[in-house]
């Protein structure tokens, strides 16, 4: 008999500070993971196909959200997009996820992006399909809806009559070339879901919180502008609510990004899944494994130096280890013989006699001519800003014996942003204060500024692992070119 491979799907439930998140997973726990965000007015059956394809090579989970599917939430939960994204975000934790790939549809879209902001560290790659971020992707129709708010007159009224099955059908059957191919067990769950006690009046509240997704526009698209997570963006061109034209706006920001547009409508997966699946496993393959960089490490005896090198060695680059008898790191053409070759320079050096600067001028030389496009210049926290505008290293409480260092290192960052287009540099900061000995806990926040990144108590802090693996989250995503980063909780 020949071997036939059948997933296996296990439909469990994970408390989430009160609310009991259902949830579906398949897959082995060692493939490449893909987080799967449903759309609205469906929960995670929406991807039982999906399911059934991919789910002996990936593993596959997708959660139910509060008010969708067989989640059960509080009597007093509060529907809005924040909260939805405040309970995925507790789900991830709760079973332990700590990188994956996202693919984000319909309402998933929004509460996806808020979780790739909160932790960008934990986002392998990004799959869209006709979820928009983009105000071009909004329809007449969509901003219709999107005008109902709360206080506005006849807005609740408005939103509940689309939360009737022939909406809900016409949902899945609109814009599609045969109808045929869609079941309709779709639609007739979706409004079993719709039905229940309560649904109605948190889908209510959800539809008059969507402005707030709107004007989280601007911010997302600055995160995918920074971040550049490989994108794979699959979309029906017939969607009602998300025309063709949300698909293409993502290049803006993800000029990688693959693009594909289906003949067919909103629910893409479900006339598509031929098409669409085998392009979804081509690029979780591609993603998880990414690309073996070569990267010269400069400084790689000292503490940060060593951390750096010992994170990129653990997730499988070459890299060429420099200490202070291997490279003259003032010298061009020294810094040209050791690192040519390499896909990427990072530099965490100190000393006396301006060594900081004079080492960010000899790099800018170098580098081109050795054919190293990129530089990750370890700096200091101390050219970051404090609450008053003064920069830290200017206020009399910084401490003596760093100032000196931290007065280079500001320098040196002053160089790299008055350098040309021809290196592609980024500059990172640790906190001010406390970095802080620790291993990596992957739930740190990256973020181009020149503050610190502050935690809910108001204190910047991060451990060395994890600003190492910021590091090299910047080299494998080429994120935050030519801009200075920091990293905290």
């Amino acid at each position: 008999m020949s071997s036939i491979e059948v997933a296996q799907i296990a439909h469990r439930f994970v408390d989430v500070n009160g609310v009991q998140v259902f949830y579906r997973e398949a897959g082995p726990r060692n493939a490449p993971v893909l987080l799967l965000l449903h759309g609205f007015p469906s929960a995670s059956h929406q991807f039982r196909r999906l399911f059934d394809v991919l789910g002996t090579r990936y593993r596959l989970i997708a959660p139910d959200y509060p008010g969708f599917g067989h989640t059960r939430a509080p009597a007093d939960f509060d529907y809005t997009f924040d909260r939805l994204a405040d309970v995925i975000e507790g789900f991830v934790r709760a079973i332990g996820l700590d990188r994956y790939a996202l693919y984000t549809f319909d309402f998933g879209g929004p509460v996806g992006l808020r979780l790739a902001q909160r932790r960008p560290e934990a986002v392998a790659g990004l799959i869209v399909q006709n979820a928009n971020a983009y105000a071009e992707g909004l329809s007449d129709l969509a901003q219709g809806m999107v005008a109902n708010r709360p206080g506005v007159d006849g807005a609740e009224d408005r939103v509940r009559e689309i939360l009737v099955l022939p909406v809900t059908r016409g949902q899945y059957e609109d814009g599609t070339t045969d109808p045929a191919l869609v079941s309709p067990d779709n639609w007739t769950l979706d409004q079993h879901f719709l039905d229940q006690p309560g649904r109605k009046q948190a889908q209510v509240s959800l539809a008059l919180d969507y402005h707030s997704n709107v004007a989280l526009y601007p911010r997302w698209q600055r995160w995918l502008a920074e971040h550049r997570p490989p994108a794979l963006i699959l979309w029906g061109r017939n969607d009602a609510f998300f025309p063709e034209a949300g698909a293409h706006a993502y290049r803006r920001d993800l000029p990688d990004a693959e693009v594909h547009v289906f003949d067919t409508g909103h629910f893409a997966l479900e006339e598509r899944l031929p098409e669409i699946a085998p392009l979804i496993g081509d690029f979780l393959t591609r993603t998880w494994k990414g690309p073996c960089l070569k990267l010269a490490v400069i400084g790689a005896s000292g503490n940060l130096g060593g951390a750096a090198v010992r994170e990129a060695e653990a997730r499988g680059h070459r890299v060429t280890a420099l200490r202070r008898a291997d490279v003259d790191v003032t010298d061009p053409a020294a810094i040209e013989r050791a690192v040519a070759g390499h896909d990427a320079v990072i530099v965490s050096v100190k000393g006396p006699d301006r060594l900081v600067p004079r080492a960010a001028r000899a790099l800018l030389e170098a580098l081109p001519s050795s054919g190293v496009p990129r530089l990750i210049f370890l700096g200091g926290g101390g050219s970051l800003t404090s609450p008053s505008g003064q920069r830290f290293v200017d206020l009399p409480a910084f401490p003596a014996q760093y100032r000196e260092t931290a007065l280079d290192q500001a320098a040196a960052l002053d160089l790299l942003r008055a350098a040309g287009a021809a290196v592609e540099w980024t500059y990172v900061s640790p906190p001010p204060v406390h970095l802080v000995p620790g291993d990596k806990t992957g739930e740190y926040r990256a973020e181009a500024q020149d503050s610190p990144v502050l935690d809910a108590t108001g204190e910047s802090r991060v451990t060395v692992g994890d600003y190492a693996s910021a590091v090299i989250d910047a080299a494998e995503r080429r994120t935050f070119v030519r801009q200075r980063f920091t990293v905290g909780y």
